[in-house]
């Protein structure tokens, strides 16, 4: 006879969203779940985040619930440490208890029931599933012609703590989301030589534009003015600034503040932490979409017929969300 565990709601994931759920429930005297695949709350940020990774929202957007405000002492801009430490103390307070190395298989509603089945063979049955494993479950790495035969080193973001081990290598970073940028600005940083695929627009914001958030001001605005004009002035100011990015190969989409690119598209615009004075000043370079890998070579083709040698390619690609390997739902 199978073990069944029951409860109210089964939460999956142990991130800051799903601990925030459990927190918001037991304070109504809702019986509530947690089971998280990994050994640690918070998983993405421990072990899958470089050393340098810091949040783009200023602290004060950033409090989970029933927790006090973030201390004076805290940066407005948190490290990855502060706010893993930030969720620990959550979890401490609120006396949290996910169910650790708890791989979900299988989760399917029945009977007026979900039925969540893990590889441990253990099945939890409940009223209400509350999906809190979030996008980046899976590391995503596009196909590119003849990589197999790639004679560096490849890596993704996941994988990528810092630039020391780089230093003085030719390092390619496929991906210019936030974390692409990033991290070409932190292999420079680390004296290594460093160039970002930009295939299509990039929409850059600064963090920090005459000593206030860009993003953080606009928000302060949307209090008070409706996103649309919040939006065009956030724009415009970010419009002016990157005015001369065509000259290195980076073209801006048509005017579209951050808050709007969030809603339709469902993507955070790239929150320009220094990287684009380093491209700039010709520290970090701006290169193509890639055509293939020359096979067993170093040697890259891209799509504009140059070929360069690189000792590492970093893929900066994203994740894929995990739920639709194991979530069966009409």
């Amino acid at each position: 006879m199978e073990t069944v565990h029951r409860t109210t709601v089964v939460i999956i994931g142990a991130g800051p969203a799903g601990l925030a759920t459990s927190v918001c429930l037991s304070k109504l005297a809702i019986a509530n779940t947690i089971l998280e695949k990994e050994n640690v709350t918070c998983s993405l940020w421990k072990h899958r985040a470089y050393d340098r990774l810091r949040l783009h929202l200023a602290k004060q957007y950033c409090n989970l619930p029933f927790a006090p405000p973030h201390a004076a002492s805290t940066p407005t801009f948190m490290s990855k440490d502060h706010f893993t430490a930030y969720v620990e103390s959550y979890v401490s307070r609120f006396q949290i208890e996910p169910r650790f190395d708890c791989l979900v298989t299988r989760a399917a509603h029945g009977m007026g029931k979900w039925r969540v089945e893990t590889a441990r063979g253990e099945v939890y049955e409940a009223e209400f599933l509350v999906v809190a494993a979030g996008e980046n479950g899976v590391p995503f790495v596009p196909e590119v012609d003849g990589m197999e035969g790639f004679g560096g080193v490849t890596l993704h973001s996941s994988g990528y703590r810092n630039g020391e081990e780089f230093k003085g290598k030719d390092v390619l970073v496929v991906g210019c989301g936030n974390s692409g940028m990033e991290i070409g600005l932190d292999l420079c940083n680390h004296g290594a030589r460093a160039s970002i695929v930009v295939r299509g627009p990039v929409s850059f914001f600064c963090l920090l534009f005459l000593g206030q958030g860009m993003v953080h001001l606009g928000m302060q605005m949307l209090k008070y003015v409706k996103m649309k004009y919040v939006d065009s002035i956030v724009a415009s100011m970010a419009s002016f600034y990157y005015r001369d990015l065509p000259k290195y190969g980076i073209h801006r989409p048509a005017l579209q503040g951050p808050f709007t690119h969030k809603s339709t598209t469902g993507k955070t615009p790239v929150i320009d932490v220094g990287t684009v004075d380093r491209i700039r000043s010709g520290q970090i370079q701006v290169v193509p979409g890639i055509e293939r890998v020359l096979k067993g070579t170093n040697e890259v083709e891209f799509a504009d017929g140059t070929t360069r040698r690189f000792h590492a390619i970093l893929f900066a690609t994203g994740y894929r969300s995990s739920a639709n390997s194991w979530l069966e739902v009409n």
